[in-house]
């Protein structure tokens, strides 16, 4: 959701100016995707991808797992731990949307990635050191660890590729940021 809504941002800042006005109760999450793959710009079809990465691993790994996401999100137990997590992940990506949408958008992949190496680390450890986590993490020492990640458990393996692909989004999304900047010089 907060790929759709960066990129939604991001095409109203640029593309379609006429809908800066728009009140933001009458922004709707179906307005998001909408737009989104309405538009055309490179940003929004990277932004697109990011997206089908994860919906398509979401959805492996709910079935290697057996889980149903309706019955996963009506469990408060559940909702406290991820937004807890998603917080303090993605806290920082979310003070950035107002002040540069483009750093928010290019470091929303790298914040995405850093979430699923977590989970592959719950997986492999079966916890996560909740007062390391960002030292562990992908802007620590995880980048590293990353790269010699025992991928041998096939759940693992799957969270792995999305981990590389969303990271390769994040460089994609740069580097489309980049050639615009040296186009505009």
């Amino acid at each position: 959701m907060k790929f759709a809504e960066y990129g939604y941002r991001s095409i109203v800042e640029n593309e379609v100016t006429n809908l800066k006005g728009l009140d933001e109760g009458d922004i709707t999450p179906v307005m998001y995707f909408e737009l989104l793959e309405a538009s055309e710009d490179e940003i929004s079809k990277a932004i697109q991808e990011s997206i089908a990465h994860i919906d398509a691993t979401v959805d492996t790994f709910c079935l290697l797992y057996g889980i149903d996401l309706d019955e996963l999100y009506a469990d408060e137990r559940i909702h406290e731990l991820a937004c807890s997590l998603y917080f303090d992940l993605c806290d920082y990506t979310e003070g950035m949307i107002d002040e540069d949408i483009e750093e928010a958008i290019t470091e929303l992949p790298f914040a995405t990635a850093n979430a699923f190496f977590f989970l592959c680390k719950l997986l492999i450890d079966e916890e996560i050191d909740h007062d390391f986590l960002m030292e562990d993490g992908l802007l620590g020492k995880g980048l590293q660890e990353l790269e010699f990640m025992d991928t041998s458990n096939n759940n693992v393996a799957v969270l792995y590729d999305l981990v590389r692909q969303i990271m390769q989004m994040n460089l994609q999304i740069s580097e489309i940021y980049l050639s615009r900047d040296n186009r505009n010089l």
